[in-house]
């Protein structure tokens, strides 16, 4: 009796180390993205009256955002962004255009999705 009491406590603790085991193959991989910066142009087709663009508006999701008072200067952006496998983003944005040397508008709104698989890439809309 007392070897089957002994063989049934490991046999018990090898079918409970078995499930452990089959559990930790099925779990599924986390999100391997980490925080990075993209550079963003955007080009003069999105001031629709003419002009170029000279300040933004933006936020990527609820992940980062630009000053309050916009982005001014220029058309490029550096956001902070989702970087890597599992990275996705939504790029939101207003362009502020200046036109004829002294006159300012708001431009294009839009919405971008970006993926970026490292830090650093430029892209243009």
């Amino acid at each position: 009796m007392g070897r089957s009491i002994v063989r049934r406590a490991g046999l018990w603790a090898a079918g409970a180390m078995t499930a452990v085991g089959v559990v930790g193959l099925a779990a599924a991989p986390a999100s391997a993205w980490t925080g990075g910066n993209v550079w963003v142009n955007l080009g003069s087709w999105n001031c629709p009256a003419g002009g170029s663009v000279v300040g933004v508006y933006w936020a990527v999701d609820a992940y980062s955002s630009g000053p309050a008072g916009g982005d001014w200067g220029d058309n490029v952006i550096y956001p902070r962004v989702r970087v890597g496998a599992g990275a996705h983003n939504t790029l939101s944005y207003q362009t502020i255009c200046k036109k004829w040397g002294w006159y300012t508008y708001r431009g294009v709104v839009g919405q971008r999705s970006l993926t970026p698989y490292k830090s650093g890439l430029s892209y243009t809309y």
